[in-house]
């Protein structure tokens, strides 16, 4: 079983105008929404990659009906602990210009102590025999600093693959996870370095390895992707392939590489499988995540080299 941690999901609504202007109607080309949350991205990709997966979290009230029939369309395992409050909605303007996408991201429903103590104890319940917990995304406004490195060493003795920035990512080092995925920049403003170079990133991971973290992979966009242990460096310049969207790369990243951990039962062998997905799910447009054969074709297609 694997579990992947969504404490913050989303609504998350996409929209493509011709032009973005500021301060300016703008009027809306297509629209979808899908059900969001990084953690919930995570177990949707894994899932359709044929894994064993649910997904455990916290979710506001209004909103939480809409939400879990999105759940159980994907047939996605799943227990929530709701709290008063609404699913937050974030909206992604992809304009048609080659400007990029602007995102308006909601904070989300608040929690207070009792019930950020409630969710640990069913995340220590509902996690029993699960070989991978993924922890990732944004914490609801009231968890203090910390929370994910807290969670992680509630879950212990579990294997924890946290996927954040910043200060999360930073306390979360000192719970010695399995592996850490940060991306290129959430890696830069947690050190406060910028980083340049295939040895600048590799170094910079080493931080890491040498705070208890097991593994480290540093996705990078149009620059490929970096997997980094005390045995070994690789690199994976990035995949040809259309880009419609990179929303949600990230998590599909995270996804493919506990399918790689699943069928070839280590990390440097996972890595391809984790390219493969970022790669897939850039192809698909708005938050639309992966479709498996798009990574079946692409596996063939990673080249790493060992750096």
């Amino acid at each position: 079983m694997i579990t992947s941690i969504c404490m913050n999901p989303s609504f998350d609504k996409t929209v493509e105008v011709a032009a973005l202007e500021v301060g300016e109607v703008n009027r809306i080309r297509t629209s979808r929404t899908d059900m969001g949350g990084k953690g919930i991205n995570v177990a949707v990709v894994a899932q359709r990659l044929g894994l064993n997966c649910q997904c455990l979290g916290v979710m506001g009230e209004d909103g939480a009906e809409r939400l879990q029939a999105m759940l159980d369309k994907e047939d996605m395992k799943n227990a929530f602990l709701t709290v008063p409050g609404s699913v937050r909605t974030n909206t992604k303007i992809v304009s048609l210009d080659g400007k990029g996408v602007t995102e308006l991201n909601e904070p989300g429903a608040p929690m207070n102590q009792e019930q950020l103590k409630a969710f640990f104890d069913m995340a220590r319940e509902k996690t029993a025999g699960s070989r991978y917990v993924v922890l990732t995304g944004s914490l609801p406004p009231g968890c203090p600093v910390g929370t994910y490195r807290d969670l992680m060493r509630a879950l212990e003795g579990v294997n924890c693959i946290l996927d954040v920035g910043g200060k999360e990512l930073e306390l979360g080092a000192e719970a010695h996870p399995f592996l850490i995925k940060p991306n290129l920049s959430e890696l830069e403003a947690t050190l406060g370095l910028e980083l340049r170079t295939l040895r600048s990133i590799r170094d910079a991971a080493l931080i890491f390895l040498r705070k208890g973290v097991q593994h480290v992979v540093v996705s990078m966009g149009s620059m490929g992707a970096m997997y980094v242990s005390k045995e070994k460096t690789l690199f994976a310049p990035a995949l040809r392939v259309e880009a419609k969207s990179t929303v949600g790369a990230g998590d599909a990243m995270v996804g493919g590489l506990l399918k790689g951990l699943e069928v070839e039962g280590d990390m440097a062998h996972a890595f391809r499988y984790g390219v493969a997905a970022g790669a897939a799910s850039v192809m698909t447009e708005g938050t639309q995540l992966i479709v498996p054969e798009d990574f079946d074709n692409l596996l063939g297609q990673v080249k790493v080299q060992e750096v």
